[in-house]
């Protein structure tokens, strides 16, 4: 071999080990076990909120920083402390916004402040998310997300919160399912069952969950997709959150499980979710 080959050699094992770090930065930040609050349930004391969840085995928060009619930061003061309470205890802040995409452009740049925000003591978010749930087009999302890919590069994990494939508003007829799994690299769907009345049982989350992972493949046609399940913590069950959770890891999901509680969630609630395993814990 001579010295110009061994060097190309050296120069796609290191692409390769590159893509592959690349690759498993983008698909880890959002596995474990975590709790979603919005810009309105901030928690008044974020150390003993962060205690709590620690205590239960919970790793990340999914924190609202702000809304498209809202400043890029809503709650500085209130951010600051939760990072920071969070951090301590090695529990990941994952940000999240509520992208109306009527102006994409703008709607990117707020994302971009969230994402290059730095607490008073340097610290930032862990990862940031987008929540598409007004304008739901192919062109807007891909405005949305390519500009933001182009300040934050390749490695950066972007996350789309999305509405469950089982409800009619996000038939892909109309909501661009393609353009999302093309786009972002964690695709999380908001798994509601607790608005239905038949579904209010172990069975009936199972059910809706198992639904919701299959028609989100068949929707995006990729089979590798990363994908987060968000469980339904409006007044659910243990029995409920149980089936939701028996359906993640009977699915193989690999970018880790979620409640989105009313208001705070409830302690049985975290029980039931501190206690799972996914198989990539």
């Amino acid at each position: 071999m001579t010295h110009k080959q061994f060097f190309n050699l050296i120069l796609v094992i290191t692409a390769l080990f590159l893509t592959q770090i690349g690759s498993e930065a983008k698909s880890s930040v959002t596995v474990g076990k975590g709790i979603w609050i919005n810009i309105w349930n901030y928690p008044e004391n974020p150390e003993m909120y962060c205690e709590q969840l620690k205590s239960k085995g919970i790793d990340t928060i999914y924190l609202q920083i702000s809304r498209s009619n809202t400043p890029a930061i809503k709650n500085p003061a209130s951010l600051n402390k939760i990072i920071k309470s969070a951090h301590s205890r090695n529990i990941k802040v994952i940000g999240w916004i509520y992208s109306f995409l009527k102006d994409p452009i703008s709607d990117a740049q707020k994302f971009l402040q969230a994402v290059f925000y730095r607490t008073p003591g340097g610290d930032s978010l862990d990862g940031m998310a987008a929540d598409i749930e007004e304008v739901t087009n192919s062109r807007s999302i891909e405005t949305f997300a390519k500009a933001i890919r182009k300040s934050v590069g390749p490695k950066y994990p972007l996350i789309a919160i999305t509405f469950s494939p089982v409800l009619k508003r996000a038939d892909p007829r109309h909501y661009a399912w393609k353009t999302i799994a093309n786009n972002f690299d964690i695709i999380a769907p908001m798994t509601y069952w607790h608005g239905f009345v038949k579904l209010r049982s172990e069975k009936g989350a199972y059910d809706y969950t198992a639904q919701t992972i299959s028609k989100i493949k068949e929707y995006t046609q990729k089979d590798n997709l990363q994908i987060h399940l968000i469980g339904d913590g409006q007044k659910t069950s243990s029995a409920e959150i149980n089936g939701f959770l028996r359906a993640a890891g009977d699915h193989n999901i690999n970018a880790g499980v979620s409640l989105y509680p009313w208001y705070t969630p409830k302690e049985h609630q975290v029980e039931a979710l501190g206690m799972f395993k996914l198989s990539n814990d």
